[in-house]
């Protein structure tokens, strides 16, 4: 079984430190240790702290339910770190619940996708909700150019090469008026020209791709079968009906109910707390 490497997320969760679970989901039970507590000043950490052991002791045990249970805790009480969500998906796993798994892997990824266990894990969880039904999206369009460009690289990716670029650029900029015109100043000028739209080209890259994550809303089937309805009621006629795991797009919402968007464009309404947005 392969150990995740240690992970403390005390900036996020004001000192406390945790232990990232590591889990080979087709083999035995994951292993899990708890950190010793940091100093905490605040209430909250110290049950941060509580809650984040209680759901280590509780996977190496083999209770994943009390698992979910304890790190669904440390999740309510303000807590957004890519490794509290790769443990949930393990513990989600763990515990039959595919969908749920599916959906804490895509968190976690959305928040870091240079995981190798969670991706792995991710597809792992993927195949076993076939099991319920696989969604065969016939005539799928796929994603736009631009939303494939924008998320091709990670967020904070595109801010540090844009930031990098940016420098570059101006510091070319700078060297152009300590020399004298030649071959040297026509080199340097070329490079700042490069520079400046590479740069552009990052900086845009980057803002797209806070459009998309601001106005493009997505979502992951969280039950093993839903029946898609016509309209936002429990009487209105079954569309069609998805499965556990298959990523959505949510369009809007009415009261209880969100209409969703499959990649083919087949749209059709769920109540909302059978759709976990990302």
């Amino acid at each position: 079984m392969r150990r995740r490497r240690a992970a403390t997320i005390a900036a996020l969760t004001r000192g406390v430190g945790a232990i990232v679970i590591a889990a080979a989901l087709c083999g035995g039970a994951g292993r899990a240790a708890a950190a010793p507590p940091a100093a905490a000043d605040q209430g909250g950490s110290v049950a941060i702290d509580a809650a984040f052991r209680r759901g280590n002791e509780a996977f190496y045990r083999g209770e994943f339910r009390a698992a979910v249970d304890a790190y669904e805790q440390v999740a309510s009480l303000g807590v957004v770190h890519q490794d509290l969500y790769y443990n949930l998906g393990n513990a989600y796993y763990k515990a039959g619940q595919m969908g749920l798994a599916i959906f804490n892997y895509e968190r976690a990824l959305a928040l870091d996708a240079d995981q190798p266990d969670a991706r792995r894990n991710l597809e792992a969880a993927r195949t076993a909700a076939e099991r319920f039904g696989r969604d065969r999206v016939e005539g799928k369009l796929g994603d736009p150019f631009w939303v494939r460009a924008v998320m091709a690289i990670t967020r904070t990716t595109l801010l540090w090469l844009f930031l990098a670029l940016y420098y570059a650029c101006f510091l070319t900029l700078l060297g152009l008026r300590l020399l004298q015109p030649g071959l040297g100043r026509a080199a340097l000028a070329t490079g700042a020209a490069l520079f400046g739209v590479a740069a552009l080209i990052a900086g845009t890259l980057f803002f797209g791709r806070l459009a998309h994550d601001r106005y493009v809303r997505q979502g992951v089937i969280l039950p093993n079968e839903v029946a898609v309805k016509d309209g936002p009621s429990p009487s209105a006629s079954t569309a069609f009906q998805v499965h556990a795991g298959l990523k959505v797009r949510l369009v809007e919402r009415d009261q209880e109910w969100v209409r969703v968007r499959l990649p083919n464009g087949l749209e059709g309404w769920m109540r909302d707390a059978e759709v976990g947005r990302l």
